[in-house]
């Protein structure tokens, strides 16, 4: 509403042994004290633009409709890369580098109203240091953004068509097979795959599964699950995913982000 400080939501790489969170929080305390803050996540493996992405995009429908998104998943720091503040077809704001980690965000958002970079001293740090963009470029750009601050005068117009954009591989579904990808793997040692319940029912797959000569049974829920025995299971995000029973799928599969399984 006018008037009303935006809500930010804030996802990064950065873990929390070290006081990188908590110099953002300040930053963005002292220029919009009143702002909420919501800490999405900050356990995205270093680097990681990709799970960065999935994890922005598969919240943005739970999240405030007028939120600020504030995401540092950025390995080009420092390069000639461009820092960016977004405006979604929703209203929302999206702030960080471009290199794809806001993609999904935006699709998942209803597109991009209006793109443009940041490079406007009254948005970010006087002296912005080549290795902490999160303190002295997007936590600043942010605060300021969710307290009213003008998206246009942040700095120059960029065309969203420029913008870089992460392409999620589909599996590869045959008559009684697919061809999956591991898209993550959560800190209870899940395996989400990029298959969703239509590609099974495509493939002619039925509740029992077979992969890597292991049989894979189906089921609706977690309690469906004899302890420490494997499992597909729907995930809150519809995807296919892998799970054993007090125990990690992972390990036990030895699969990680990337890995190609074959669903039989």
């Amino acid at each position: 509403m006018a008037g009303t400080a935006r809500p930010i939501v804030f996802l990064t790489d950065y873990g929390l042994a070290d006081e990188f969170v908590g110099v953002c929080h300040g930053v963005i305390a002292r220029i919009a004290p009143t702002v909420r803050v919501i800490d999405l996540t900050h356990s995205i493996p270093a680097h990681d633009v990709l799970r960065g992405a999935l994890a922005l995009g598969r919240a943005t429908p739970f999240m405030p409709p007028d939120a600020v998104y504030v995401v540092v998943v950025d390995p080009g720091v420092g390069s000639d890369r461009r820092a960016v503040a977004l405006e979604a077809a929703s209203g929302a704001f999206l702030v960080g580098p471009d290199n794809g980690v806001l993609s999904l965000a935006w699709v998942s958002l209803g597109g991009i109203a209006s793109a443009n970079e940041i490079t406007s001293e009254a948005v970010r740090a006087p002296s912005v240091s080549r290795t902490f963009h999160g303190r002295d470029v997007f936590a600043p750009a942010a605060a300021h953004l969710a307290t009213g601050f003008p998206i246009a005068d942040a700095g120059p117009a960029v065309d969203p068509e420029t913008l870089q954009i992460l392409d999620l591989p589909g599996p590869m579904v045959a008559p009684g097979a697919i061809g999956a990808r591991v898209l993550g793997v959560d800190g209870f040692g899940n395996v989400q795959l990029n298959v969703e319940p239509d590609h099974l029912r495509a493939a002619g797959l039925g509740d029992s599964l077979s992969l890597l000569g292991r049989s894979v049974p189906l089921v609706g829920t977690f309690a469906d699950v004899p302890r420490g025995a494997l499992a597909a299971i729907v995930d809150s995000q519809g995807h296919i995913a892998l799970v054993v029973s007090h125990g990690s799928a992972a390990t036990m599969l030895a699969l990680g982000q990337g890995a190609t399984v074959v669903l039989e």
